[in-house]
């Protein structure tokens, strides 16, 4: 085994000693004895054959032996040049508080800078050895042992003062498709390391350093995370090697100042968005196939058909802002992101009061093709909080949205689902659909619950929210795209890839369902109902 091949071992040893020790502090102790041992083995004249094996061997060992001791021998470096520890006081050094403090900052370095010094300092080699193995220039290997000379000496002054970063938890959205394994989601769900990292690094570039030492989190834990979410370009990076998180990223308190605002223009102009609407409600109720549905299908076809016009006019607001086009990413998706974070311990109690006035998701439209006798059938969805599910898909994300349309459709056109394709796990799904209001019985068979529109009559739906939005827009189009203009989220000067249609996304988050929630309190909208309302429409194209 060479030096080299010791180094190279470092974060594999440090994940194992994570896995015996109490504590972080410990397992970076062992780790330094450790690779304290083998130097000298091999200093000594000693050969070994198989590194990962015996140096995980003699991890293992110190960690038994320190046991039984019940105490630990801390393991550090001496950032002096050329200063010299004597053999019968490197004992007592080695023990010491100051040697424990040093190797931590040690561990806070970047993966370059570390190497250089773990080499130099560790593993005793010259300059001129290690710029030959690393195959780089003598001058950049001072360099980078300079400056972590530099960044150690600034830590361990700043130590008594500095403050970890308490976790917070990011809420990631996208806009988009998803990529092959549900990218962005899936790169930061249930990983708070990664979370709190792109929360750091979003007011400004930081260094692998100075976020290894503002999250309190050594380097070589944080630099594949780091990896992984600028491959996913969650994250970017700059010339210098600093880092970013590439997308907008608002805390609930700006969210919130523009909550109050929309509820009062809403309120304000709330008589003449209605009268529109109920217009377009009195229309679509007259149309014969709407005059064939069972009650709870005509008042969930009208849910819907308000929604989305009013969300058609709340698009007009920000009309004017060129729409982006989404960048195919590396992961297959098309997509864009944007977050909300919480910082730890804020109080959630007036932020849930207002996510009660947002639509989950926006309009959502899934599609199939050719699902038994049909060439095309969609599904539109809209998830609210008022007589609704925010999350209907539940812990079935992905089976929902590849087979809810087939699951209809075969319950609706009297398909048997034990022939289908769909799996056994999300038919046992349907009783959770029959709660939210999607599926039903009759006779003792499961029926669908939701207005099945052919795509004419779809359209002729369509037709009549288009004539209220139209109307809306007249009567206060105006003056709502002045609104929206006040109220833009400002972002760092640094992140420029974020459309400028992203910045508008708090000014118009509350505004549709203030509209639908003051209508409800007065008795307007959803009148004596008393069960799951999803707004809901599926749209079928017959073959003919």
């Amino acid at each position: 085994m060479t030096t080299d091949e010791i180094i190279q071992n470092y974060d594999s040893l440090m994940r194992l000693a994570v896995s015996k020790c109490a504590s972080r502090t410990d397992a970076e102790d062992l780790v330094s004895d450790t690779m304290l041992a083998a130097f000298a083995y091999l200093h000594r004249g000693g050969s070994i054959e198989h590194p990962k094996t015996w140096l995980a061997n003699t991890l293992c060992h110190k960690h038994n032996d320190a046991l039984r001791k019940k105490y630990r021998h801390p393991v550090t470096v001496c950032l002096d040049e050329g200063l010299e520890i004597a053999e019968e006081e490197e004992e007592e050094y080695r023990a010491s508080e100051e040697a424990s403090r040093v190797r931590r900052e040690l561990n806070h370095l970047s993966h370059i800078t570390r190497e250089a010094m773990i080499r130099f300092y560790f593993g005793n080699q010259s300059v001129a050895e290690i710029a030959a193995e690393l195959h780089i220039p003598e001058g950049t290997v001072k360099s980078r042992l300079s400056a972590g000379r530099i960044q150690m000496k600034k830590g361990l002054e700043e130590m008594e003062t500095r403050e970890n970063h308490l976790p917070g938890e990011l809420y990631l959205a996208f806009g988009g498709s998803e990529g092959r394994r549900g990218e962005p989601l899936s790169l930061v769900e249930g990983d708070l390391i990664a979370q709190n990292l792109l929360i750091l690094a979003y007011e400004k570039p930081m260094s692998i350093g100075e976020l290894s030492k503002a999250i309190g989190i050594p380097a070589a834990y944080l630099e594949p995370i780091i990896q992984k979410l600028t491959d996913g370009e969650l994250m970017a990076q700059t010339d210098g090697g600093k880092v970013y998180t590439d997308f907008i990223i608002t805390k609930p308190q700006t969210v919130l100042q523009g909550f109050q605002p929309q509820l009062a223009f809403a309120h304000k102009h709330f008589n003449t968005v209605w009268e529109k609407l109920q217009q377009m409600s009195d229309a679509i109720s007259k149309m014969p196939f709407v005059q064939k549905m069972g009650t709870e299908e005509k008042i969930k076809l009208d849910r819907y058909a308000v929604l989305k016009a009013l969300q058609d006019f709340q698009h007009y607001g920000t009309g004017k802002i060129p729409a982006p086009n989404f960048p195919k990413r590396k992961d297959g998706g098309r997509w864009f992101a944007q977050a909300t974070a919480f910082d730890a311990g804020y109080n959630r109690k007036k932020y849930n009061k207002a996510s009660e006035y947002c639509i989950h998701g926006g309009h959502r439209t899934s599609e199939a093709v050719a699902v038994g006798r049909t060439k095309r059938i969609r599904f539109y969805e809209f998830d609210t909080t008022l007589w609704d599910s925010p999350h209907r898909y539940g812990g079935a994300y992905k089976l929902y949205f590849k087979h809810i349309i087939p699951l209809l459709w075969s319950i609706y056109d009297g398909i048997s689902l034990e022939a289908s394709d769909i799996p056994n796990e999300f038919i046992s799904y349907t009783p959770t659909l029959e709660r939210l209001g999607v599926l039903g019985h009759t006779a003792d068979q499961l029926c669908v619950k939701i207005p099945v529109l052919k795509k004419t009559e779809y359209d002729e739906v369509c037709a009549a929210m288009k004539t209220a939005t139209e109307e809306i827009k007249a009567a206060i189009g105006e003056e709502f795209t002045t609104f929206i203009a006040s109220m833009k989220t400002p972002i760092p000067k640094h992140l420029t890839s974020v459309p400028a249609l992203f910045q508008y996304h708090e000014a118009t988050t509350y505004f549709v369902m203030a509209i639908v929630r003051e209508a409800y309190d007065k008795g307007l909208h959803l009148k004596d109902v008393d069960f799951c309302c999803p707004p809901v429409v599926l749209v079928y194209d017959p073959i003919e």
